[in-house]
């Protein structure tokens, strides 16, 4: 039997960075949160996701983006830290896209705008959020379909 320390941490091992069960292909995964950025980029740089106006909080198509791909995080025993990536960029892809909206300012303005400290922990924070909401469900729906 081992000792509980071990036992405790596997567990959180496996919470946060998978399942060996999930597969560990941290080269697809990053490809595929690239890809959400830039799927959430375009969608709302053509208007297939659009702004509501004012102060957002929480711009909900790039959170139900997000959500979404942390659910299938949490389904596919993928990890937290996968979770969180997946629901961050479409977050990112958003806010680069709101800072391409304000023309009269110079490009590193702009710039400046998007990698700025406090806006992107502002991010990591509801992207945290986000993935933690999304790969619970998916985690739970993965363990609800198992014992069925």
């Amino acid at each position: 039997m081992p000792p509980r320390g071990e036992g405790l941490r596997a567990t959180l091992r496996t919470l946060l960075l998978g399942s060996p069960r999930g597969g560990r292909r941290w080269g697809s995964l990053t490809a595929l949160a690239l890809a959400l950025f830039a799927v959430t980029f375009l969608a709302y740089e053509f208007g297939v996701f659009y702004h509501s106006g004012g102060v957002v909080l929480l711009p909900f198509h790039a959170a139900i983006v997000g959500g979404t791909a942390a659910f299938w995080a949490g389904y596919g025993r993928k990890g937290l830290v996968a979770g969180w990536a997946l629901s961050s960029l479409p977050l990112l892809g958003m806010q680069v896209e709101w800072a391409t909206d304000i023309s009269p300012r110079p490009l590193i303005d702009r710039v400046a705008y998007v990698v700025q400290p406090d806006g992107l922990l502002v991010l990591a924070t509801v992207g945290l959020a986000v993935a933690a909401a999304g790969f619970a469900a998916g985690a739970f729906a993965q363990k609800y379909i198992d014992a069925l």
